[in-house]
């Protein structure tokens, strides 16, 4: 079973069907692809976002989790608003 959770908005998602994996490297696999699939879906929904992962095996003991912190931040302003950059 999964825990999906972005803990930004406090919103908390259970997989109970979970998936059946045979080793951990699989279940570090399948949990950050799972967080990359959240972070295509979540973002670029607001600049502040935590979002985690916790895979638990069969008895309910947490074995993995996986986290990302995602933070946009302006550093300073330029006139008229644009990046000194013009490719960003």
């Amino acid at each position: 079973m999964a825990i999906f959770a972005d803990k930004h908005n406090g919103l908390v998602y259970h997989d109970d069907q979970g998936t059946h994996c045979s080793a951990f490297d699989q279940v570090k696999e399948e949990a950050v692809r799972t967080l990359v699939e959240m972070i295509k879906e979540s973002l670029p929904d607001g600049d502040h976002h935590r979002l985690t992962i916790k895979v638990r095996d069969d008895g309910g003991g947490v074995v993995l989790q996986v986290s990302l912190n995602f933070e946009v931040e302006a550093e300073r302003r330029y006139g008229g608003g644009s990046s000194p950059d013009s490719h960003v």
